[in-house]
């Protein structure tokens, strides 16, 4: 248990570089960066592989195109999509859930529209699903203990081209999912769920208080919501099951 809890000190620290490092440098970020790791923990075969490439490779592209800010609180789906699927759910649950994210984001994309946050509606309509396909094929995702060690010779170009800080994303997003991998496979505890709500939370709080990142309002607002939509579902769950005394 005690090395579970220093693994998982780890991922928050590796969480909060990444949510820096994408903070300080999204336009500069080449989406290779972030397939890097996904070959690295690719598995053999399976449609949750091939679905994660996809949406990483998607998440990677639009990267140029958005506020760093509004890239890394998209993750916040995360959470809000664990709970809506969980077991404890229903129809009413997920399609309230789904409603709530669906006016939010468009509020973004109206906003955008608006020429009152930069990037593109469709940029953001992208991120929003890539993600989403991210969240299926990690959920869907059967741990296996091969590597492929040659998808990290990919980073020697990226580091001659001195892409420091898409040698370092690369670098940080493959140490999670190897910590990651280790915490899933612990029975003493529900790290996937404990994951799955502090790192994208962690790592986009590390934007917020970086004083050389900038955070508009509208993107925190849309986060907060969510992150509290996700919170309140959950115990609204939770408080159901428990029984009446």
């Amino acid at each position: 248990m005690v090395l579970s809890i220093f693994q998982f000190m780890i991922t928050i620290v590796l969480a909060m570089v990444c949510g820096q490092t994408i903070g300080l440098s999204s336009h500069e970020l080449p989406f290779i960066a972030l397939l890097i790791p996904v070959l690295w923990v690719l598995p053999r075969s399976g449609l949750a592989g091939l679905v994660l490439l996809i949406g990483m490779a998607t998440y990677g592209i639009t990267l140029a195109h958005q506020p760093a800010a509004l890239s890394v609180s998209m993750w916040v789906v995360f959470p809000l999509m664990m709970v809506a699927f969980s077991r404890a759910s229903n129809m009413g649950i997920m399609a309230v859930s789904g409603l709530i994210l669906l006016t939010l984001q468009v509020g973004i994309m109206v906003t955008q529209s608006a020429e009152k946050l930069d990037g593109t509606p469709s940029m953001t309509f992208l991120q929003l699903l890539s993600v989403m396909a991210i969240w299926w094929a990690a959920n869907s995702w059967k741990f296996s203990p091969h590597r492929h060690w040659w998808a990290l010779i990919l980073l020697v170009p990226l580091w001659i081209a001195e892409a420091t800080f898409a040698v370092l994303l690369a670098l940080c997003i493959t140490g999670l999912l190897a910590i990651i991998s280790q915490l899933v496979k612990a029975s003493s505890f529900q790290w996937a769920k404990l994951l799955c709500w502090t790192l994208p939370s962690i790592a986009f709080m590390a934007v917020v208080i970086s004083p050389a990142i900038e955070v508009p309002n509208s993107v925190f607002v849309v986060w907060l919501c969510l992150l509290s939509t996700a919170w309140m579902t959950d115990y609204l769950l939770k408080s159901t099951e428990e029984p009446i005394s």
